[in-house]
């Protein structure tokens, strides 16, 4: 599947692109369970908690938000270490997911996957650059694999989580907000 010394030929283009695809959808889908996150540790519903989640407009700035309120909030030790490890996990795929989406990819002139460049600029005292390249090659397809498989993982530990939050919040109420407007995943 090799295409030279770096990048990916033809078939592996094809997967690479596929689970470029899946990582954004599968990002999305993480991010907006923090929404039920939010709502339940605000104690308020799932509209002025998707009014909250989209004012702040960073990944960061969201998982900073669900992680203090949960110190602020959760008094079971044991579901906010749950609650902690969930978000140390999601900033682990975060730094991941911020290199790809952040990236040019450069093709060769058959269309193969050669290599990608982070959108960073870099200085120095004595000159700029704009990222440094990397190949796109089959160590790249591996990571793009197991990031889709921990992000996986992580929505359905999300989605687990919910009730336990709920019912850890403030009684029936969260109960019954998490029965009336948390789908089914």
């Amino acid at each position: 599947m090799t295409a030279g010394p770096a990048g990916i030929a033809a078939a592996g283009r094809e997967e690479a692109l596929a689970l470029l695809g899946g990582l954004m959808v599968n990002w999305s889908n993480n991010e907006s369970v923090l929404i039920y996150l939010m709502m339940h540790l605000m104690g308020t519903d799932e509209s002025s908690a998707a009014i909250v989640y989209a004012t702040l407009n960073t990944s960061r700035a969201r998982l900073d938000l669900v992680r203090r309120l949960a110190r602020a909030r959760v008094r079971d030790r044991a579901l906010r270490r749950r609650i902690d490890d969930i978000l140390a996990r999601f900033d682990a795929c975060a730094k991941l997911r911020n290199e790809y989406h952040h990236s040019m990819y450069t093709l060769d002139a058959q269309g193969n996957l050669r290599e990608m460049r982070a959108l960073r600029l870099r200085e120095t005292r004595d000159r700029m650059s704009f990222g440094t390249p990397s190949p796109f090659d089959e160590h790249r397809l591996a990571a793009l694999r197991r990031l889709e498989g921990d992000l996986a993982e992580l929505n359905r530990d999300l989605w687990a989580l919910l009730p336990d939050l709920a019912a850890a919040m403030d009684g029936g109420a969260s109960r019954r907000a998490a029965r009336g407007t948390v789908p089914n995943p």
